[in-house]
């Protein structure tokens, strides 16, 4: 199975007309100014860095997190992770809870920053207090690959929660972490097969490629559904299309399995689910 890696889960926040309005800087702004000074060739890194610092302390949450990035990657001054957090912390505290699950994940993997798991903890659920989706997939993840590795596994159920509430905002990618509850039971999670199917078939309707192809195995060996060749040749050919490895493989095999007519109404299957979901 693949590792626990949703560090770079992000969903756009809904807004208004009116909030978009108020966030656009205005045309003779600093902040404008900065992303100017950012088209030029090469771009000018120091006079897009003062005219963002101009931006975040008139209050432009935006800014701050370009000043973070600036800092990350070390444009135009030397790399410096203790700045970048900084700037990103603002940024978090500003509403802009994406930068709250980066945090996260820097203090919990120490990058750019010392490693500190109770930090880490904190700024994950700031972010899951304030509503924010991404995060309760981010903090399951961790505390599913806790369990995994023998760490406080009763957690796997606060996991679970987290992720039912994710799932029920419409976050396809919960589905998968709770699909592999099912099928691995981590920490003394239930198995069950076909909870598993139900929760992969979410996710891949859901459009999630690894989990296409999760959905044409399961056709094809009749695990926790009744084996179909043809629905597993579908969803190996959607998979494959998304670039999944599982299903490329799948797909190949099955091409040569299966007679030209089953080939062809999978095809077909795979197209008008297509049309369906775009």
């Amino acid at each position: 199975m693949a590792a626990f890696l949703v560090a770079s889960l992000i969903v756009a926040l809904p807004a208004t007309a009116a909030d978009e309005e108020a966030a656009r800087p205005s045309a003779s702004g600093p902040e404008a100014r900065a992303h100017a000074y950012l088209e030029r060739q090469p771009p000018d890194w120091a006079a897009a860095r003062l005219a963002f610092e101009e931006a975040a302390e008139a209050g432009s949450v935006t800014a701050m997190a370009y000043l973070g990035w600036i800092y990350e990657q070390g444009h135009g001054v030397p790399a410096d992770g203790r700045a970048a957090a900084d700037w990103y912390a603002r940024a978090a505290r500003g509403g802009a809870h994406d930068f709250a699950v980066k945090l996260g994940w820097m203090y919990l993997g120490g990058d750019g920053v010392a490693r500190d798991r109770a930090t880490a903890e904190g700024w994950f659920r700031r972010a899951i207090e304030a509503g924010h989706a991404p995060a309760r997939v981010a903090w399951a993840s961790v505390l599913i690959a806790d369990a995994q590795g023998g760490r406080a596994p009763e957690r796997v159920f606060e996991a679970r929660e987290l992720l039912d509430q994710a799932l029920a905002e419409g976050l396809a990618p919960a589905a998968y972490f709770i699909a592999r509850l099912y099928i691995e039971g981590i920490g003394g999670h239930p198995v069950d097969a076909e909870r598993a199917a139900h929760f992969t078939r979410i996710g891949a309707d859901g459009g999630h490629a690894e989990l296409q192809g999760w959905m044409a195995f399961m056709y094809l060996t009749g695990r926790g559904v009744e084996p179909d060749p043809v629905a597993a040749a579908m969803w190996a050919n959607l998979a494959a299309a998304n670039g999944d490895s599982l299903g490329q493989q799948l797909w190949v095999a099955l091409e040569d399995e299966l007679s030209a007519g089953e080939v062809g109404t999978a095809r077909r299957r795979a197209l008008d689910w297509a049309v369906r979901h775009q």
